[in-house]
């Protein structure tokens, strides 16, 4: 039986860290922002779609991205990836630099075209999850919802998630499930992505 070729994937490498709006690099080409609740596999995400496990530093300890990490990509474009919100363990100065970084960027930076958007596949509906939404919404901002630890979930209970996300925090498209486990995610995101990307 002959196997599908897979078709080679944009590679990325990392540009620079910035820990407020005035340090993030200038650019003006598209750019795409990775935004989740904290401890959602966000650069375990990164790492994975790009094929490289050492492209963005990857904690079990929520919060530990603390920093914009931008990242340039072969195709031309750049991404940047965010603190992620809700974790609340680290003093109540850091917490308010976090959420400016993100809101300032979010809110002026020009020549970004969407949220690459991540949620916990396991736990539809959660609060800030609905915050975000709302906050994209009233931004116009769009975004591809991306529902990570799809491998811990049973063939049903992806469909349920599928469903429910789908429903809550629709965008035209149904969310694209992903499992940092999987090379068949990988494919299915650079697919979805690269159609959802060249309307920008």
């Amino acid at each position: 039986m002959l196997h599908k070729k897979r078709q080679p994937r944009p590679s990325a490498a990392f540009l620079r860290s910035a820990a407020d709006f005035n340090d993030i690099p200038q650019s003006t080409g598209r750019e795409f922002c990775v935004l989740g609740r904290s401890n959602v596999g966000k650069s375990s995400f990164i790492n994975h779609v790009f094929s490289n496990g050492s492209l963005a530093r990857v904690s079990k300890t929520p919060g530990k991205t603390t920093l914009a990490n931008f990242y340039r990509v072969s195709d031309g474009s750049v991404w940047a990836d965010l603190p992620g919100y809700g974790f609340a363990s680290r003093a109540r100065t850091e917490q308010v630099r976090w959420s400016r970084l993100v809101a300032q960027y979010c809110e002026y930076r020009k020549n970004l075209c969407g949220v690459i958007w991540l949620c916990d596949s396991r736990h539809p509906g959660q609060a800030l999850d609905r915050e975000a939404f709302a906050w994209f919404a009233s931004l116009s901002l769009p975004w591809l919802l991306v529902l990570t630890k799809a491998d811990k979930l049973t063939a049903q209970e992806q469909a349920r998630s599928l469903r429910e996300y789908g429903r809550d925090f629709a965008s035209g498209q149904p969310p694209v499930l992903y499992s940092t486990r999987s090379e068949d995610a990988r494919d299915r995101f650079w697919e979805r992505f690269t159609a959802w990307a060249g309307g920008f």
